[in-house]
């Protein structure tokens, strides 16, 4: 297994001393910010060729994919299509990195004491059809696509890793994945580590987030057995930061490498 660090966490201007540094606090990849990469993809290509470091995912961030395909609305949908497939040509010039899509983000809820799991069972048919063009561009293109599960306070459709296996296998090409990350499964899964082993085969990228959305090691989850199942299961994919950041980044990110390392 493999770590890599989201760019956008803490800000930069130079790409070619952050990827350098990124390469100093351990790390083996850098996952891609979406938005406007089309006109820098040369640059990141080149730059984390330099750093040695492997471009392990694209993140699109909320305004990378603009609205969404399950979208009622036809222009709507049209334009994430548009976006999605402009990302999944630049995943195909960053080496093959997967693309990230959350298919839909829902409105902010509070005190939601359960998740809407239904909503899953009523739209996943009609997701899987609004999806297919763009698995067709993705195994044109060798660039997967990874389905990230959100949890219920951030969205109504995709909650759990087995959903996200149920549409994996609406497209048995191999080119739509998991995107498991720890954050949400922690609020949503009956057990992390169960769900890991059990779908572990669908399963294309991670995010590392502790139970505060800090660094791994500053909050509640334990990594540790997490971690280790998922290894042992078989999985080789990359784990990427996806949290905050406090404190000095020199000292409490290299800090949280030692600790999944010992894992990994």
């Amino acid at each position: 297994m493999k770590i890599s660090f989201q760019e956008g966490l803490i800000p930069f201007e130079d790409t070619a001393g952050f990827y350098r540094q990124v390469k100093q606090w351990g790390f083996d990849g850098v996952e891609a910010w979406g938005v406007g990469l089309e006109d820098r993809v040369a640059e990141v290509a080149a730059e984390a060729k330099a750093a040695g470091l492997q471009v392990s995912a694209i993140c699109p961030g909320l305004d990378g994919i603009r609205g969404s395909l399950l979208s009622d609305d036809a222009e709507e949908r049209a334009r994430a299509m548009g976006d999605i497939k402009k990302l999944l040509r630049c995943g195909a010039e960053l080496g093959g990195a997967g693309l990230n899509i959350v298919p839909e983000f829902g409105a902010v809820k509070f005190m939601k004491l359960y998740p809407e799991l239904e909503d899953f069972d009523k739209r996943k048919g009609r997701f899987a059809d609004e999806l297919a063009p763009a698995v067709k561009e993705a195994e044109k293109l060798g660039t997967p696509i990874l389905l990230e599960p959100l949890n219920r306070y951030e969205a109504f459709f995709l909650i759990t890793v087995d959903q996200a296996a149920e549409l994996c296998r609406e497209f048995p090409g191999g080119y739509v994945k998991i995107l498991a990350d720890f954050f949400h499964m922690n609020i949503e899964e009956t057990s992390t580590i169960d769900s890991l082993k059990r779908n572990v085969k669908h399963i294309g990228h991670v995010h590392l987030a502790d139970s505060n959305r800090k660094l791994p090691g500053q909050g509640q989850i334990a990594f540790g057995p997490a971690l280790s199942a998922l290894k042992a299961s078989g999985y080789e994919g990359f784990a990427s930061m996806e949290c905050s950041v406090s404190g000095d980044p020199a000292t409490v990110i290299p800090e949280s490498v030692s600790y999944l390392r010992k894992f990994i």
